[in-house]
């Protein structure tokens, strides 16, 4: 496929601009319909067109665990709940670069410690405000 984008390419800045982490992750965005539905439809649901309520971004992945400075801050905002802005960018060779910019907290510290094998830290990134949406370039 053409102006495909390995994910090896997805970078997540805090608010600083330094990178947290080399990090397999998930990214969900949601949003609740609104239902204006009424007895004009008969017992059929209508949503509102264009319109979301709750809307949230979501970041969840995995981490090597590591001495880094940056990844140090996440765990402790973490443990403390502390917000900071962060930055998705899917980085491509081409304009197809697509972004999502926001204050998050970091939430749901989980780490992975087998036995003669390295450390993950699993960690999700919860937005708490506006999401800015840069689109991918056409």
């Amino acid at each position: 496929m053409s102006g495909e984008i390995n994910a090896t390419n997805v970078v997540i800045e805090n608010g600083t601009g330094d990178v947290v982490g080399q990090m397999e992750m998930t990214l969900t965005f949601n949003g609740t319909p609104i239902d204006i539905s009424n007895k004009s439809f008969d017992d059929w649901v209508t949503l509102m067109d264009g319109e979301l309520a709750s809307k949230q971004l979501t970041i969840s992945g995995s981490i090597v665990y590591n001495d880094d400075t940056q990844f140090r801050k996440v765990r402790d905002d973490a443990l403390a709940g502390i917000a900071d802005d962060y930055t998705l960018t899917y980085v491509s060779a081409a304009t197809t670069d697509e972004s999502f910019s926001c204050s998050m907290i970091p939430n749901g510290l989980s780490d992975a410690l087998p036995h003669g094998d390295k450390i993950t830290t699993t960690i999700t990134f919860l937005s708490t405000g506006v999401v800015t949406h840069v689109p991918a370039a056409t």
